[in-house]
């Protein structure tokens, strides 16, 4: 699954934690710890499955968990609305 960040939303990274901001509805979001880490694979990737790759690299979890956390992460900031889904480049959604 391919994603982006919504229109509206920025973010920064504050002493080693993610604020991320829909200026738009208000809508403030923190993650610390794995869960930056997690946001700034995304947003580099822009891609679910190549972040959970590059994730598996960085830490020592089982898979099923990484993936477990990851989804559950993506399903919070598509409900809050600050990422979407996107079709992949060449307008094949997935």
């Amino acid at each position: 699954m391919h994603i982006e960040i919504s229109d509206g939303v920025t973010w920064r990274e504050l002493g080693g934690d993610v604020v991320i901001l829909n200026v738009e509805t208000g809508v403030y979001f923190g993650l610390d710890g794995a869960g930056g880490q997690i946001w700034r694979e995304l947003v580099e990737h822009g891609s679910v499955e190549k972040a959970f790759e590059a994730l598996k690299q960085q830490f020592d979890v089982a898979p099923d968990e990484l993936r477990h956390d990851l989804d559950d992460l993506v399903k919070r900031l598509v409900e809050k609305g600050l990422v979407q889904f996107a079709a992949q480049p060449g307008g094949k959604s997935k």
